[in-house]
């Protein structure tokens, strides 16, 4: 799957008239606003995807990219059961083998890349027609016009899938532990953005189930942005379809400017800030339950109390997490904090100028670390 850098942009130019050829009639014929919402994923693969063709045309990520945006609006407007192994598959697996330069680790990798094609290749075939019902016809659950009784008892290949995405994951790990601090840095954005997407889809694919359950909806007879949900529902299942646009912008960013953000305080932000708001959900969940089962006739003070424990909570405890977080995520940043706190601590106490002089700088050497270090004292009398 590699190409010449001569051949990038012809292929650039045909894959985003393609793209964007479908994402046109996808909004003229999308039947709901999130269906048509959803044409910002296709548009936001190919974008990217052309960033970096056009900036490196020799790296295959760009065109890897392009080629999954073309795919999923090619899912969207014609949708067919097994569509979606084609951009998860290639996004899994060559997108993981070939990142961040566009080649393999080695030469011993490419069974590994042939596996991948033929698997992105056969199965969206064998998923198709293996089922007598399908989920993408109207209303979801009817049968399958594809439907070919000699592939059916194929369908157990779909396990092929997360085994080759699995194996692909591996390729980062061996590539992180030889990679100097570029890459691993690149790597970093990567399995960021990537821990997003999975978390926030698996949350949202329990939430539908539970949902489905909770209403006695048949989960097998339901399709996301099916007109039976409610509005938050659809809200978060578009932004789950949405989430997978942090992909692509994780690779632009690791691979054209990388240095543009500090990934580590990056994590340790996101990691407190989702865990505060979690443990205050919670907080505030416990409190309105407690104080409503005491006081049945208490609503508003409920939500009141909860209110102000919520409150309360967040600032401290904001403080500690951010602190526990920044000692593994973030430990330049903490060390350094530590360090300048020493420093003020000692220099309550250190009154001999030549004492100080050595303190600043050899705490501005531990925290900075600049190549050259000195300090001009000016004498006044």
């Amino acid at each position: 799957m590699r190409t010449r850098p001569a051949d990038a942009p012809a292929t650039t130019i045909a894959l985003t008239a393609a793209t964007l050829s479908l994402c046109l009639v996808l909004l003229v014929v999308a039947p709901g606003v999130a269906d048509r919402a959803t044409v910002c994923v296709p548009l936001g693969f190919l974008a990217l995807g052309a960033l970096i063709s056009v900036r490196q045309p020799g790296n295959t990520e760009g065109l890897l990219l392009e080629l999954i945006g073309l795919s999923w609006a090619v899912i969207l407007l014609l949708p067919f059961d097994g569509g979606w192994v084609v951009p998860v598959g290639l996004m899994g697996s060559h997108l993981l083998l070939r990142f961040p330069d566009g080649r393999l680790p080695s030469p011993r990798w490419r069974p590994v890349s042939w596996l991948a094609t033929a698997v992105v290749v056969v199965l969206p075939v064998l998923v198709t027609t293996a089922s007598q019902v399908s989920d993408s016809t109207t209303p979801p659950g009817g049968s399958n016009p594809y439907y070919v009784a000699w592939t059916e008892p194929l369908a157990a290949l779909i396990l092929l899938l997360p085994a080759v995405m699995l194996i692909s994951a591996t390729s980062l790990w061996v590539r992180y532990r030889r990679a100097d601090d570029v890459q691993r840095h690149q790597i970093r954005w990567l399995v960021y953005a990537a821990a997003i997407v999975v978390g926030w889809y698996v949350l949202v694919f329990a939430v539908s189930l539970s949902y489905d359950a909770l209403v006695g909806l048949d989960s097998g007879q339901s399709s996301w942005f099916g007109t039976g949900y409610p509005a938050w529902l659809l809200a978060m299942q578009l932004l789950a379809l949405v989430s997978f646009l942090f992909i692509p912008a994780a690779f632009a960013v690791a691979i054209l400017r990388y240095r543009l953000y500090d990934i580590d305080r990056l994590i340790s932000r996101t990691l407190s800030y989702a865990a505060v708001s979690g443990l205050v959900l919670v907080t505030y969940a416990l409190v309105v339950t407690s104080v409503t089962r005491l006081l049945p006739d208490s609503s508003t003070l409920a939500v009141a109390a909860a209110t102000l424990a919520a409150a309360a909570l967040a600032r401290p405890l904001l403080r500690r997490v951010q602190d526990v977080v920044d000692r593994r995520f973030d430990r330049s940043r903490y060390n350094a904090e530590l360090a300048v706190e020493q420093f003020g601590a000692r220099l309550r106490s250190e009154i001999r100028l030549d004492e100080v002089q050595a303190l600043l700088l050899g705490t501005v050497q531990g925290t900075l670390q600049p190549s050259v270090t000195g300090l001009l004292v000016v004498r006044t009398t």
